[in-house]
């Protein structure tokens, strides 16, 4: 698929899709770290290739660049032509390394942009004053990293052929031309799977509901509840999930465990929440805990303890000291019931490409803890309506869906499992009613758990 050849993480790609109001994939034409730079190697890859979108990367952590809707060609003219499109825009995605997106639309799409055999691309008019021309891609540095004479960026003026807005280069760019990076990306329409990825046997949510309900975990283990435990980085979904999957068993959109965006987790409690069909408890529990940070988080000590069965219902964490024998409530003769069954790594979808390594390697410390205890592990793949227009338009169209296809291959490689054991789901967050769809892909991972918790309780009981 044409976005694996590319660096845009899921977040950008997210956004262009949103400001161009449908998917696309993205296909890398150019990157100047690789191809090296100048006009002559931008046109051998670049010219004729339909709408393409350039990404610039300055040292300052700003990300910025533009869209054009037609071909670049190598005009030989003499100079340059300008060409009309009256769907470019300019754009700010990162500022200082901070998420801050922001678009720039025409106002004389006569000039959106130029073009010429000795240039590289250009966003405005060149040689006219009162143009607007985004520096970064006027034309590539010179060999010693210098901007040909006339065309500094001091020269560009901010406004005349792009809307700005009333924001300023320096609120683009920081007044930064040193570049990490430029990038060019053929822009195309999403590749629509005529099968799914999955097999989906497309079971209705009530059926898939009633499999829950009568669930019960493996006889001659004396548990009477499964446990699975829920683990991830802040924000990634964990509280919502087991929001969700009361919801679909309260009948309405219900907010039990705390959630929204904060810095550090939310949870601080070890909480194995119970859930209800009417009056009657469902034999399996949802383990939440604090969410894994970079610098805080779940002690390897309170992992351990809770894999084993040692830690009680709402202890609270302290990331500075782990849980000991002493510690209130502490479960010093665990038995199976009290042990956990399955993990659930609670991972963002979009945050896949540029996860952070500390917590990539907690994750790892967590899956080589459940491997020593046999515990089987899957990935609760969050946010997927995020990862393309298409899907949060329609999420019946997920499993048709090449990029989601991608993450889930993706993210199975990151962490190091089958790509079966990665169950794509939406959490309920901007919803106030329940939908079919959000509950199916629900029910289906959770279906998916308990087979893998029993499988669990069956070794056990065969060693």
């Amino acid at each position: 698929m044409a976005v694996k050849e590319a660096q845009l993480n899921n977040t950008y790609l997210a956004q262009f899709c949103k400001w161009m109001g449908r998917s696309f994939d993205f296909k890398l034409l150019y990157r100047a770290s690789t191809d090296g730079m100048g006009p002559t190697i931008f046109h051998q890859k670049c010219d004729n290739k339909g709408p393409t979108v350039i990404i610039s990367y300055n040292t300052d952590g700003c990300v910025f660049g533009g869209y054009t809707s037609v071909d670049w060609k190598s005009c030989t003219c003499g100079n340059t032509s300008s060409r009309f499109d009256q769907k470019a825009f300019l754009f700010r995605l990162e500022y200082m390394n901070k998420f801050s997106p922001k678009r720039f639309i025409i106002k004389r799409p006569e000039l959106a942009i130029s073009q010429g055999a000795n240039y590289g691309p250009i966003f405005g008019q060149v040689n006219v004053q009162d143009m607007m021309i985004l520096p970064h891609v006027t034309v590539f540095p010179t060999a010693n990293g210098n901007f040909p004479t006339g065309l500094t960026p001091q020269n560009f003026t901010f406004g005349r052929v792009y809307d700005n807005g009333g924001v300023t280069m320096q609120e683009v760019t920081n007044d930064n031309y040193t570049f990490k990076d430029v990038e060019i990306y053929q822009v195309m329409d999403p590749v629509r799977l005529d099968k799914p990825w999955r097999d989906d046997k497309k079971e209705k949510k009530a059926t898939l509901k009633k499999m829950v309900e009568d669930y019960c975990p493996v006889e001659d283990t004396g548990v009477k509840q499964s446990r699975i435990l829920l683990v991830g980085s802040v924000g990634a979904g964990k509280s919502s999930y087991f929001n969700t999957i009361n919801s679909i068993f309260r009948g309405h959109v219900t907010c039990q465990a705390s959630t929204g965006s904060s810095e550090h987790s939310l949870t601080t409690i070890y909480r194995c929440h119970q859930l209800r069909n009417d009056s009657s408890y469902l034999k399996f529990r949802l383990c939440d805990t604090r969410g894994l940070e970079d610098t805080q988080g779940i002690d390897p000590g309170d992992l351990t303890a809770m894999l084993d069965g040692h830690v009680p219902d709402r202890y609270t964490f302290n990331p500075f000291s782990p849980i000991t024998p002493d510690s209130p409530g502490y479960i010093k003769t665990p038995t199976v019931k009290d042990k956990i069954h399955c993990v659930a790594f609670v991972i963002d979808s979009t945050s896949v490409e540029v996860m952070n390594e500390s917590v990539l390697s907690k994750f790892k410390l967590i899956q080589k803890l459940a491997n020593q205890r046999g515990i089987p592990q899957v990935i609760v793949l969050t946010k997927v309506d995020q990862i393309e227009l298409d899907v949060e338009e329609d999420l019946t169209q997920l499993l048709y869906s090449s990029r989601v296809a991608y993450v889930v291959d993706q993210v199975a490689q990151l962490i190091g499992l089958p790509r079966g054991h990665v169950l794509p789901v939406k959490n309920y967050e901007k919803e106030t009613e329940l939908n079919e769809t959000v509950d199916r892909f629900a029910l289906l991972s959770l279906q998916q758990m308990l087979r893998f918790a029993d499988d669990y309780m069956y070794e056990l009981l065969d060693a």
